[in-house]
């Protein structure tokens, strides 16, 4: 345990903010700091150990799911009448009883990405998987990642595999069919190499068009963090046909490609070899565009939060951006979550990408939409603090990485909880929020499980909180960490429903109907 003499006190933390944090963690160095996302970088007030210890407040734990695998990944859910099925790392789960969950498929299709959604047209439940190269993270040789090795650069440039979707029939989840595949470079998918950076995430709604997060071919290069090679861009592709995909559109800042020269010296990150200039997440829309919905809302890392028209998808145009206030490193706006859009709220998350704080504090936005030509930032989250019987005061000092990642789906059943927020924060585990009144948001209890992994094996034990799904009409959280995933319920959603429930509704209006 470390000495509690020398860890940095509460009060400091919370009245210094992020600039006295790194000074009082690294001496000054903020500026030679490396960003990447796999080593380590201890330092004096960190723990020797991984905390076994499990905290809870405001929270309930009903259930545990060892899942053997290392991190808790992108989660979705399908049904058939009362029948619930749980996607997650390549697995299905049946949820329909909460409390005795059912692994029904445990190699039910590639990648820890997925996107699950009813498609009504064809009477069938769709799933879309993504490939992509490796990143060029940072290692211990090569602290800057792609700018200290080129092998790094080449691992991910010569790639042999998938840089787009699957399309698979997930009707019936015990025999999952591959129906087609997708480069987004709009080659033969079935190349050895392709080129670009294939996908990170998408978002499907069962509707004509889905929408990618992608680095489309080999010119799209100017992406200044040095964990990965490619700068990614919005791609529209119209799945009509699931077994035959087709280009609609592409969508990017300019400056991202090759031969973009002029507008990339424009750019406040430009030359700084750490913002993560790059989309993070895909177009997340509220509406179809089929049924008359006109806006579609990302996360663009450094750029920030942006709203397009996509009234013609083949020509999406750009109606506003929100940008945080320059500060390298990270992904400023990782996640641009809408599932408040009714009340006018669109929160703008960040991800840090280092192991020990190794980079500046990048906080989450709560942003006023209600002008969706002007959107404005009304709060920010702050940091959270740890338990009082933590042996550390400060996430900083705890091992792995510290800092949001994903709150909730958007596809969910039930209509959302009108204030409650729930997100997952890697080294601080699961955080809830009370939103009820959004400028000025209250932390509202947590759940952090023990640490998984191995603290003598990188990367094993960063990511301890690293995803949520909620279940709104059952009242139920599943968390996803490294140690296996977690059945909760909060006060605030009310009194858990664990038995069989048939979905009469979900968050969107459109999805999932049938």
């Amino acid at each position: 345990m470390s000495d509690p003499k020398k860890r940095i006190s509460r009060r400091t933390v919370l009245q210094g903010g992020a600039g006295v944090l790194l000074t009082a963690l690294f001496g000054g160095v903020a500026s030679r700091l490396a960003y990447g996302n796999n080593h380590p970088h201890p330092h004096e007030h960190s723990l020797n150990y991984l905390d076994p210890k499990t905290y809870i407040s405001r929270a309930e734990v009903h259930n545990h799911m060892d899942t053997h695998w290392g991190y808790g990944g992108k989660t979705q859910m399908m049904a058939h009448g009362k029948q619930r099925f749980l996607f997650n790392g390549g697995r299905v789960w049946d949820v329909t009883d909460a409390l005795r969950p059912e692994l029904v498929n445990d190699h039910a299709y590639s990648s820890v990405q997925v996107q699950l959604a009813w498609n009504n047209n064809i009477k069938k439940w769709i799933l879309i998987t993504g490939g992509s190269p490796p990143p060029t993270s940072s290692t211990p040789q090569a602290p800057n990642g792609k700018y200290d090795d080129q092998r790094l650069i080449d691992n991910s440039r010569y790639y042999a595999g998938l840089r787009g979707i699957r399309v698979y029939d997930a009707t019936d989840p015990t025999a999952i069919k591959l129906l087609s595949e997708w480069s987004c470079d709009q080659g033969d998918p079935g190349r050895e190499i392709q080129t670009g950076g294939g996908t990170h995430r998408c978002y499907y709604d069962g509707g004509r068009y889905a929408y990618l997060d992608t680095a489309p071919d080999n010119s799209f290069i100017n992406m200044e963090s040095g964990v990965r090679l490619y700068t990614n861009c919005m791609q529209i592709i119209d799945l009509s046909d699931p077994g035959q995909a087709k280009f609609v559109s592409n969508w990017w800042f300019p400056g991202q490609r090759a031969g973009e020269l002029a507008a990339y010296r424009k750019w406040r990150e430009y030359g700084d070899r750490s913002s993560f200039t790059s989309s993070h997440g895909p177009f997340y829309v509220p509406k179809r565009v089929e049924d008359g919905g006109q806006y579609a809302i990302g996360a663009y890392g450094s750029f920030g939060v942006t709203v397009h028209d996509i009234s013609n998808p083949a020509k999406p145009r750009l109606v506003s951006q929100w940008r945080p206030a320059y500060l390298s490193g990270a992904i400023p706006c990782h996640t641009a979550d809408i599932s408040m859009l009714d009340r006018g709220i669109v929160i703008a998350s960040a991800e840090t990408l280092n192991p020990d704080c190794n980079e500046a504090f990048h906080d989450n936005y709560v942003l006023d939409v209600s002008d969706i030509k002007h959107p404005k930032q009304i709060a920010k989250f702050g940091r959270w603090v740890p338990p009082d019987d933590a042996p550390y005061d400060d996430f900083c000092n705890k091992r792995g990485r510290y800092g949001t990642h994903n709150p909730p789906h958007l596809k969910a059943p039930g209509k959302r909880h009108a204030s409650f927020g729930a997100y997952a924060a890697f080294n601080a585990g699961f955080q809830f929020m009370d939103f009820s009144n959004p400028a000025q948001p209250k932390p509202d209890g947590y759940f952090i499980p023990p640490s998984g992994g191995d603290l003598l094996r990188d990367g094993s034990y960063t990511r301890i909180g690293d995803g949520m799904f909620v279940e709104w009409d059952r009242r139920l959280i599943w968390a996803m960490a490294d140690s296996g995933i977690y059945l909760l319920s909060h006060p605030a959603l009310g009194k858990p429903i664990f038995s069989p429930l048939a979905i009469k509704e979900w968050v969107l209006d459109s999805i999932n109907k049938r």
